[in-house]
């Protein structure tokens, strides 16, 4: 018993680094991506991009369905009976000096069957509503596409612009050590009161949560975008593109709107929508129309197989008119037709959306650029009156008072042109996706 215990502590010292290691995984390395590379990865991995994908082939089977119904169909049989009696009065005949009762007997039939459908409108408008539908789906999974995109650049810009945010909140508190070791430098010289001191620590304690806090949002960020991407969420992500600033001239925006309004995928889906909502609403108008079917059946009938047995079969035309279906036919008719007319409004609302979207779009763009300007032009102002504040302290003709004004001045600025970078890039992306033209975005 004792040398059981012994080996058993041996083998559990022995497998302690390795169930160590097994408990701690060597952490992996971050992703690096680019913006495609997290565009390719979200159009592969998001869910509504799925759905739409699993709405197409639901579209196509049922557009199958509506063809199937003008298509030749062939049916088989194959019977093998027999009838052990027969009542022969009840069937009308017999008399006196006839048996009552028959058999008995077998029967053997194999035959084929053909129904085809001659002239059937209705049908044939049905097929081309549900041809219209199939197609608006399968645009519908290419705007998915789209706005998933979307989602994927702006998850991709926002962590980017969250860990500028962190850039320039590591300068902030760079720059409050830098101003709170001179604050202490004067005092210990003379030239500098305790309040100066206390003040630069205050600012620099500010600076640092600020910057705790920028890296709780990039983390964030961070998580939202590996989320869209469908990458694991125990692995960091390296950013390799970089959002510039390229100002550009603004598009006319008649040109905008009329590219937009032909272009979107929205307004091509609503198109396709009309289309089947029209033919629908034709086909139930002439569900009163008369139609004509094709029936024909050959095969082989007798006592049993290879016994007797002969061919025969029959062929036929038939004439079929609705004559009365208890106002069935118009309730349809008028259900399709508040389809239809709804199907237009929408049509002409989205329009009008389409282009709402473009103005403001193109509002929000050329307010980013003058944005972006304007914060640039502040902070270097900032930056000039920080350095003139920290020149005054230095030299004694003031407190530190106007030199940490100055410095949450450039604090601002600095954040300031940070979200106007930001804001500029999203409005890139709207206007992107106002005119449908989000595959082709790039920084």
């Amino acid at each position: 018993m004792k040398n059981c215990i012994r080996r058993a502590t041996l083998l559990a010292v022995l497998l302690s680094p390795a169930l160590s290691f097994a408990a701690h995984p060597a952490e992996q390395p971050p992703v690096e991506l680019t913006l495609q590379e997290c565009v390719t990865l979200a159009l592969r991995n998001n869910l509504a991009v799925l759905l739409a994908k699993a709405g197409t082939a639901s579209a196509r089977g049922k557009a199958l369905q509506s063809a199937a119904e003008l298509l030749p169909r062939f049916t088989g049989s194959l019977m093998q009976m027999r009838t052990f009696a027969e009542d022969i009065p009840a069937m009308g005949f017999g008399g006196k000096g006839f048996s009552e009762t028959i058999g008995p007997w077998n029967t053997f039939d194999a035959r084929v069957r053909l129904v085809q459908e001659i002239f059937d409108l209705p049908s044939a408008l049905r097929l081309k509503s549900a041809d219209a539908d199939e197609r608006a789906t399968g645009m519908e999974a290419a705007l998915a596409a789209e706005q998933v995109a979307a989602a994927a650049v702006l998850a991709y810009v926002e962590l980017f612009r969250s860990r500028q945010a962190i850039a320039a909140a590591q300068a902030d508190v760079e720059l409050s050590s830098s101003l709170r070791q001179l604050a202490e430098d004067k005092k210990g010289a003379g030239t500098a009161a305790g309040i100066d001191v206390a003040r630069a620590k205050t600012r620099e304690a500010e600076r640092r949560l600020a910057l705790l806090e920028a890296r709780n949002v990039a983390q964030e960020a961070e998580v939202r975008l590996q989320r869209v991407a469908g990458l694991p969420l125990d692995r960091g992500v390296v950013l390799k593109d970089e959002p510039g600033f390229v100002p550009g001239e603004p598009p006319r925006v008649d040109e905008s709107v009329a590219s937009a309004q032909g272009g979107r995928w929205e307004m091509r889906i609503s198109a396709q929508r009309l289309e089947a909502a029209r033919s629908q609403w034709r086909a139930e108008q002439f569900t009163r129309a008369p139609s004509v079917v094709l029936r024909g059946d050959v095969g082989l009938s007798g006592l049993i197989p290879d016994y007797r047995d002969r061919t025969t079969g029959s062929v036929g035309a038939a004439l079929q008119l609705p004559l009365f279906t208890g106002r069935a036919i118009e309730g349809r008719v008028r259900e399709a037709d508040g389809r239809r007319a709804a199907a237009e409004a929408r049509l002409e609302d989205l329009r009008a959306c389409i282009e709402e979207d473009v103005r403001l779009a193109l509002i929000n763009l050329s307010a980013g650029v003058e944005r972006v300007g304007t914060a640039t032009e502040v902070e270097r102002l900032a930056e000039d009156e920080l350095a003139m504040a920290r020149d005054r302290f230095a030299a004694g003709w003031a407190d530190n008072l106007e030199l940490l004004d100055s410095q949450a001045a450039l604090t601002h600025a600095r954040d300031a042109r940070v979200a106007a970078l930001a804001r500029f890039q999203v409005a890139r992306i709207n206007f992107a996706l106002a005119m449908g033209q989000m595959g082709g975005f790039r920084f």
